[in-house]
């Protein structure tokens, strides 16, 4: 599966004092310079984010210190299914998620 991820959360430490802009929007070299919540697929097999040219990340940092950030992500996960009804069966994967 591939997906945009995004998180949203809140670090008064990114606040900026601001008239004009209503956000600032910064590339993935930032985000290896601030704290990002440790998220992970659970039965990941494997897992990687994008880099065409450059990495598939976004940072959108608000006044208020609220932080938007997405990245591009394909996730290959364990799925256990039944096929002893097939071909009249259907099948139910889930694709969880755990913070640490």
């Amino acid at each position: 599966m591939t997906l945009y991820l995004r998180h949203y959360w809140k670090d008064e430490r990114l606040a900026f004092p601001s008239a004009t802009n209503k956000s600032m929007t910064f590339d993935g070299r930032l985000v290896k310079k601030i704290w990002v919540p440790d998220v992970f697929f659970v039965h990941s097999k494997r897992s990687f984010i994008h880099d065409t040219t450059t990495d598939n990340i976004m940072l959108r940092v608000f006044p208020d210190g609220h932080v938007l950030y997405s990245l591009r992500v394909t996730v290959t996960a364990a799925c256990n299914m039944d096929f002893s009804r097939f071909p009249l069966d259907s099948q139910t994967c889930t694709l969880e998620l755990e913070s640490c």
